[in-house]
């Protein structure tokens, strides 16, 4: 059964965090995947650590 909140589970790496995240549910697996990427995105935007212009040249690789 499903938890609903994989990631709070004690004692995973952030990694296994995240993909327990993404994957649990596999419905929602490519809408949970875009919108923590896009959360991601956004957050390194904001940090100065990517600017808009090179995420808008990710994507057009992606959709190529």
């Amino acid at each position: 059964m499903p938890t609903q909140n994989p990631h709070r589970n004690v004692g995973l790496c952030t990694s296994s965090k995240v993909y327990d995240a993404l994957t649990e549910l596999k419905h929602l697996e490519g809408h949970r995947s875009a919108k923590f990427l896009s959360l991601l995105a956004e957050n390194l935007v904001r940090k100065g650590l990517l600017n808009e212009q090179e995420v808008i040249h990710m994507l057009d690789l992606v959709v190529e």
